[in-house]
């Protein structure tokens, strides 16, 4: 079982060994056979965020290597596998626990960090994103390869989202970069199989992939049915599709 009070508290949760081996390596398999797909039909992937932060962390100048992430969307709409990997029984195992026993899709992406210029992220909340009338909401991080700090891995600031929404920085999505450096952030290593947990009011972001290894994660975005939008500036495809349980609110909309 999964460990309920750790993630309450803290606003995470990793949990190891949710995917087989066998099951990675179909996973690294589609995987790449999608984004090589997506660059022969020309498709722009590359979705590294903009801003000044960008020069501040020195990846942004013209003197220095310009750092970048590509991302997919909807990844449940290229491949079936990804489809099957919504109803995993180990992911929806936990996410019932976590969520309650109702669990209802919004999103899912592929993120991809190249080797030597995988982009950081800085710390930021998903909130201002998607924003929801209550916290029963959360990302499931699953692990397509190893994650270090070297090779640009999760990192999230443990127990900050029992602070609610914080203001961003004007013009932007993230945190303040003087107040949410990434350096007040705690690493969140793990293993191809893996799956992190967190909640959407959780400070987070990522290292820059300096590494000779591919960092690939692919992150469904999970909420509980009774948890409402308060905006409609992210509808996804299969946005509402139930993965456990029942919609107590299909009947009453």
């Amino acid at each position: 079982m999964p460990n309920t009070d750790f993630y309450q508290k803290n606003g995470y949760l990793l949990v190891p060994g949710v995917f087989n081996a066998a099951e990675v390596a179909e996973i690294q398999r589609e995987t790449e056979a999608l984004l090589v797909r997506a660059r022969q039909a020309g498709r722009k992937t590359e979705a590294t965020w903009q801003g000044e932060w960008r020069e501040r962390a020195g990846i942004g100048n013209a003197t220095q290597t310009m750092t970048r992430v590509d991302s997919i969307h909807n990844v449940q709409n290229h491949s079936a596998l990804f489809t099957r990997m919504l109803l995993h029984p180990g992911l929806l195992e936990v996410a019932t626990e976590l969520l309650g026993p109702n669990v209802q899709l919004h999103h899912t992406k592929l993120h991809a960090k190249p080797p030597a210029i995988g982009s950081p992220f800085p710390l930021h909340q998903d909130y201002p994103y998607f924003p929801h009338s209550d916290d029963r909401i959360l990302a499931a991080l699953i692990h397509i390869d190893p994650a270090t700090i070297r090779n640009g891995c999760l990192c999230v600031v443990p127990g900050s989202h029992r602070a609610g929404p914080l203001p961003v920085q004007a013009g932007s999505q993230y945190l303040s970069l003087d107040d949410w450096p990434l350096e007040k952030a705690a690493p969140v290593e793990a293993q191809s199989g893996d799956v992190v947990f967190f909640n959407y009011l959780t400070v987070h972001g990522s290292y820059t992939n300096t590494s000779d290894r591919d960092r690939r994660v692919a992150l469904f975005q999970l909420r509980s049915p009774e948890n409402h939008p308060l905006d409609k500036q992210h509808i996804s495809p299969g946005q509402g599709t139930m993965l456990c349980g029942i919609n107590p609110d299909a009947l009453q909309r």
